[in-house]
């Protein structure tokens, strides 16, 4: 891993503190209880890792995202994959009610990097 990941989970109000731990892995956590789509890119402006329960994430929003590498759907988020696959970023799902294989799979996409 090259430098300090910087998650920002969009619409954390979806699962509690118990359903979803925050990783071990060396990193800056930020954390909504949910976004609006005019928050989208001040949110993640900074983000390595965005992850979204519920809140679209488009193409738009994708092209200004400089420094994002990962996004994360936690839920029924609609991501635009074709902008993501252009701007090199991954994008992974995890499988639904998985609340405890998302600590894991951030640990493993961090690991790839």
């Amino acid at each position: 891993m090259s430098g300090k990941e910087r998650v920002v989970f969009l619409d954390r109000a979806a699962f509690t503190a118990d359903e979803l731990p925050i990783p071990a892995f060396d990193h800056n956590w930020s954390e909504y209880p949910a976004t609006e789509p005019a928050d989208l890119v001040p949110r993640l402006f900074w983000a390595t890792i965005a992850i979204a329960h519920a809140c679209p994430i488009d193409a738009e929003t994708i092209g200004q995202l400089h420094k994002l590498k990962r996004i994360v759907v936690t839920g029924p988020a609609v991501v635009d994959t074709e902008a993501c696959v252009v701007r090199g970023i991954a994008v992974r799902q995890l499988p639904a009610g998985d609340t405890t294989g998302l600590v894991n799979l951030l640990e493993a996409l961090v690991a790839e990097a």
